[in-house]
């Protein structure tokens, strides 16, 4: 991209000599599941992050030395997180990570980052305490970072334009049994309790479940006006398919798996209609960067339509942010790579927004709710809901509210 090549060709030219007597790949991690319901997330983000190591590359890597991805398939499956963890640490040497896809797998995992002192760089999974873990005063040194909107701040603004702009306050709660749907869960009722509110009713079901028409029958009975899914795609196209079969045309809404493509693809015309939280939206206004992106994409995979567009954007961007910080840091190793991603020292104009400052030593998430927009489903495509949205994120101007 434009204007992240200008700057890295820049970086290279001005820091090539400090890697002159190291000519080995730079290693860096990378892993999430590639199949299953979570398969779409993992398969986005290693597109992407393949295209930006390849653009890293050809212009030279780092100092001459070349980046070397080691993928991993975690099989969304906490156990194999971890071990995978420890491989890429142990043994392969890696300096950072960029990988997980699932909250509950990443927090099992990260553990091992943290007293390893090796960078670990969350693009996808958002889990609201996958960061704070380790963040001060819990531990002096922080590993974890994230490129990825967090729970907590997905779930706000959706509630916020579900009760104060529409009015629609019985709110009924439907979230899968994994480490996702019972953080999620949790943001939820935490938010509404803030308001002096409950759910009407809260639904939990296992993953892949086949119907959920009982449930859905229950929140009607219960008087839902919305209903704010905390699932995967699949799931939410059960939710959706469900909703129609009844002929009930409440609120669906969520965090921004609402809105992933095997949702719209598996639920068809019944999704249409439900909103989610997004930082990044491939079917709309589309910047220099963001184009870029896209075309990209299609050469790479032959596919049109990213499965996960905001898992692409997230990690493209943690790529170039975590190249901006080798080239900063004075040694390639984890403590240094770690400081030089907390005191940024310009900024970097990314796909979701111009990062000033990304991350300091007290706040380990690139993304703020600042960042958001209202997605809707419209005709099987996530679209957005609202016009000035659109304008805004084709002028590039969005960034962090609180500037360090």
């Amino acid at each position: 991209m434009g204007a992240f090549l200008l700057a890295f060709l820049l970086l290279s030219v001005f820091t090539s000599g400090a890697f002159a007597q190291e000519t080995a790949p730079i290693k860096i991690g990378t892993n999430c599941t590639f199949e299953g319901q979570s398969g779409e997330m993992g398969v986005s983000m290693r597109a992407a992050l393949r295209i930006a190591v390849a653009e890293i590359n050809a212009a030279g890597g780092v100092g001459g030395r070349k980046i070397l991805l080691v993928e991993r398939d975690d099989k969304a499956d906490p156990e194999t997180g971890k071990a995978i963890a420890e491989e890429l640490v142990n043994r392969e040497k890696v300096v950072a990570t960029i990988g997980y896809c699932n909250s509950g797998v990443a927090m099992n995992a990260i553990e091992i980052y943290q007293k390893a002192r090796v960078p670990l760089i969350i693009p996808v999974a958002t889990g609201t305490e996958i960061t704070r873990k380790y963040a001060p005063p819990a531990a002096a040194e922080n590993y974890i970072f994230r490129v990825a909107m967090a729970d907590r701040l997905q779930v706000d603004f959706v509630l916020k334009e579900l009760i104060d702009k529409r009015g629609l306050r019985k709110i009924a709660v439907f979230a899968d049994n994994t480490g996702y749907g019972e953080g999620g869960l949790r943001d939820v009722e935490q938010v509404l309790a803030q308001r002096g509110m409950k759910p009407v009713l809260v639904e939990r079901f296992a993953q892949g479940v086949a119907d959920l028409g009982p449930a859905l029958k229950r929140a009607r009975d219960a008087g839902a006006t919305a209903l704010f899914t905390y699932a995967l795609g699949p799931d939410n196209a059960t939710i959706s398919k469900g909703r129609e079969a009844m002929g009930w045309k409440v609120q669906h809404a969520g965090p921004w798996g609402v809105g992933f493509r095997n949702h719209l693809d598996l639920a068809g015309r019944a999704a249409d209609g439900a909103v989610m939280a997004q930082t990044f939206i491939q079917d709309g206004v589309l910047n220099e960067q963001s184009m870029a992106l896209v075309l990209q994409y299609a050469k790479l995979t032959h596919v049109k339509n990213i499965p996960c567009a905001m898992c692409a954007a997230q990690t493209y961007d943690a790529m170039f942010l975590l190249l901006h910080a080798l080239f900063q840091a004075p040694r390639i190793d984890g403590p240094s790579i770690k400081f030089a991603l907390e005191n940024m020292n310009h900024s970097i104009i990314g796909v979701l927004a111009t990062y000033n400052r990304p991350f300091t030593k007290d706040d380990h998430e690139a993304l703020d709710g600042s960042i958001l927009v209202l997605g809707k489903v419209m005709n099987g495509l996530v679209q957005y809901a609202n016009p000035s949205d659109a304008r805004r994120v084709a002028l590039l101007t969005r960034s962090k509210v609180a500037q360090h």
